[in-house]
């Protein structure tokens, strides 16, 4: 900790006394009140419940809550680094550096967070397809009402050649020519609304890792000495085109997405350990779908309400959804998810309100020793409070998660109960 604040110190005075320029940051800890854990076994593999009072959370992410923010600008250049919180400690996170040598034109090197539209309800969970928050560089245009991005992501061996199969021992298309990732996004805003369209290339690759297996000695998984496990994904385009409005007190956007998965030749097939997208007899397949993104939000006096929609196609939900098990069920992977959240602010300041999520409603699980599927309630929902105390804001709720698995019956019956809370400073 002692590190962070001096390394969040230095900064702010260097950027200030060297560069002259505005700096702003942000320091967030959270925990929880209590908790309780409703799908612990004890030794004798009966149910107990899992009791806490007054710990810690140290798990943030970039996009959702990082511990910590640091910004410095001016007007022709800046940067942020987002500082996250895991088992292991404080670490940066995202960084970003950015430039404009003329006033419409930005360049920008390092983490990137553009989309069409974004839900303020959760933020950035929704939203994958249709967002790039990918390291690399873009080149950046706006002019009154009108902007557009051209991104290039980096990684694996660079952005237009790969040799993924060389490092396998395998004569098998030896280089790879190959777009990264390409993402092209834009925006029109007039008196009727704002008209916005985004496309995305990603160039095929391979992802190497360790094989993982049960070690018999202790009944862990643990990571094999083998690392000789490849996944293959294929060339993936992704396109979209949305519109958002504000009329008088009403705001709301429609996203509406495609993606298509190409399908993986034999002799990639014939290397790789996974192979994204089959078919029932397990060989590989190309895959469309569309998904269907609504959200709206009402605001009056000191009441806000928001809602919003998530549909995906069977395809779509596959392509997102594969290996979650909160969201595949058994192969049919369409999705329809709710999100919803209503406000109220008090007199004094502080505000009140009311959360409600369930991040697919046609989830089915197999019932402790049922053979067939059926439908669970899987939800969180949030009833909290929020205010301010001088530069500090807090935040607080009662959180039930439903749907949880039992440890004795193996049903999706039961309910966590926890009381997160968090406070935040920035300047």
């Amino acid at each position: 900790m002692k590190k962070i604040v001096g390394l969040l110190a230095a900064a702010a005075v260097l950027a200030t006394s060297v560069f002259a320029a505005d700096v702003s940051a942000k320091v967030r800890v959270g925990g929880n009140i209590f908790s309780m854990d409703a799908t612990k076994a004890n030794k004798d593999g009966n149910e107990a419940t899992g009791f806490s009072l007054f710990n810690a959370d140290t798990v943030s992410h970039t996009y959702d809550a990082p511990f910590a923010t640091l910004s410095t600008s001016t007007d022709n250049a800046g940067g942020t680094v987002k500082f996250v919180g895991d088992e292991n400690g404080i670490n940066a996170g995202d960084v970003q550096v950015w430039f404009k040598p003329i006033d419409v034109l930005k360049i920008q090197a390092g983490s990137h967070d553009i989309a069409m539209n974004k839900e303020t309800i959760d933020w950035t969970e929704h939203h994958g397809e249709q967002a790039y928050g990918t390291y690399g560089y873009s080149l950046g245009f706006a002019q009154d009402a009108i902007s557009a991005n051209v991104a290039f992501g980096t990684g694996d061996n660079g952005w237009f050649f790969q040799d993924p199969i060389a490092k396998y021992n395998s004569d098998v298309e030896p280089l790879a020519a190959y777009i990264n990732d390409l993402f092209v996004n834009f925006a029109y805003g007039a008196d009727f609304g704002t008209i916005s369209a985004f496309f995305r290339y990603q160039g095929k690759k391979w992802e190497v890792g360790k094989k993982y297996a049960l070690d018999p000695a202790d009944g862990k998984i643990k990571a094999s000495d083998d690392d000789s496990s490849k996944t293959f994904t294929p060339d993936t385009i992704s396109f979209g085109a949305a519109y958002k409005n504000t009329i008088d007190a009403l705001t709301f956007f429609v996203n509406v997405i495609g993606k298509n998965v190409s399908a993986a030749s034999d002799k990639e097939a014939a290397l790789a350990t996974n192979a994204l997208i089959t078919d029932k007899d397990g060989k590989p397949r190309s895959a469309f779908g569309f998904g269907v993104d609504a959200f709206v939000q009402y605001s009056a006096d000191a009441l806000t309400v928001k809602g919003f929609v998530k549909y995906d196609t069977k395809d779509f939900g596959h392509l997102n959804a594969k290996g979650d098990a909160d969201l595949v069920d058994n192969g049919d992977n369409t999705l329809v998810e709710v999100l919803a959240r209503v406000d109220y602010k008090l007199d004094n300041g502080i505000g009140l309100y009311a959360y409600f999520k369930d991040a697919n409603l046609l989830t089915k699980k197999v019932q402790g020793t049922d053979t067939d599927p059926t439908s669970v309630f899987i939800s969180t929902i949030k009833l909290g409070a929020t205010g301010n105390v001088g530069i500090a804001t807090w935040e607080t709720w009662l959180q039930l998660d439903t749907g949880k698995k039992g440890a004795k019956d193996g049903k999706y019956n039961k309910v966590n109960v926890s009381m997160p809370c968090y406070i935040q400073v920035a300047f």
